[in-house]
């Protein structure tokens, strides 16, 4: 089984970064990675289980909430993406397995 998530350092709030690939942003051709910033020192980053093969973040991450033809709105639970249904993509409302970094 491969990893979902990929750690790519510091966030800006001093936490570390993990990002996954977004399927649904993929297809449009506005993005690809979505990251979650987790222990953040002052705790206002998102909680999560651990897991890099079936990952359990919270609360939801909204990205892109300015632009409402860019916006993707998601909870990722158990490796699972759900998709809300503000999001841009043909993916919202849909729910969908994690796709392996690569």
């Amino acid at each position: 089984m491969s990893d979902k998530l990929h750690r790519v350092g510091k966030g800006p709030r001093g936490g570390e970064l993990l990002v996954f690939h977004c399927p649904g942003c993929c297809l449009t051709g506005h993005g690809y990675a979505h990251p979650f910033e987790i222990n953040v020192p002052n705790g206002t980053g998102w909680t999560w289980n651990g897991s890099m093969n079936q990952p359990t973040f919270s609360p939801s991450l909204l990205c892109n909430a300015s632009y409402p033809e860019l916006r993707c709105h998601s909870f990722v639970r158990e490796g699972m993406i759900q998709f809300l249904d503000d999001c841009h993509h043909e993916l919202r409302g849909k729910t969908v397995e994690l796709p392996d970094w690569e």
